[in-house]
C-alpha cells in the first residue's frame, strides 16, 4: 500500500511535472515570454535548469536524511545556486535541458516508488519532498490557457 504522501509526491511527478513542458510549449509567444519574464529567467532551458539543479539537491539531501539522521544540508545562498545552474546550462540547447529534466523526473519516480514507508514518518524527508515537487511546482506554474 502507498503512503498518502508518496502518492501525492508521485502524481505530481507523474502528471503536472510531466506536463510542465508541454504546457508551457502550447502558451503564445508572447505569453511564454511574459511567464518567463515574471518568472525572472531569459530563457525556458534556464528555468528548467533551475528546477533540475534543485530537484537534486533534494534527492541528495533526502538520501543523506535516510542514511544519516542527524544529516544537516548545507546553506545554500539560493540566488548564487541559481545563477550557477543557469550558467552551467548556457551552453546547452533547450531540447538539450528539456532532455535532462524527463530524465531527472523519470529517475524521481522511480525513486519516490522505492522510498521506505520509514521515510514517510521522516519530517526531514516530508519537508524536503514537499520543497521540491510540491512546493517548487506551485512556485513555478504556468498560467492557464484563456
Amino acid at each position: 500500500m502507498t503512503h498518502p504522501v508518496q502518492q501525492q509526491v508521485l502524481d505530481i511527478l507523474r502528471q503536472d511535472w510531466a506536463e510542465y513542458i508541454p504546457q508551457f510549449r502550447r502558451m503564445p509567444p508572447e505569453a511564454q515570454a511574459a511567464f518567463l519574464a515574471a518568472q525572472g529567467y531569459a530563457r525556458f532551458g534556464d528555468l528548467l535548469a533551475h528546477i533540475v539543479a534543485w530537484w537534486q539537491v533534494g534527492l541528495q539531501s533526502i538520501q543523506s536524511y535516510l542514511a544519516e539522521p542527524t544529516y544537516r544540508p548545507p546553506q545554500y545562498d539560493v540566488d548564487a545556486f541559481n545563477a550557477e545552474a543557469v550558467a552551467q546550462a548556457a551552453a546547452k540547447s533547450e531540447e538539450e535541458i528539456a532532455a535532462a529534466f524527463e530524465t531527472t523526473r523519470a529517475f524521481l519516480v522511480a525513486f519516490v516508488e522505492t522510498l521506505p514507508e520509514a521515510a514517510f514518518e521522516n519530517e526531514k524527508v516530508l519537508r524536503q519532498l514537499n520543497m521540491e515537487f510540491t512546493g517548487h511546482l506551485s512556485e513555478h506554474s504556468i498560467p492557464e490557457s484563456k
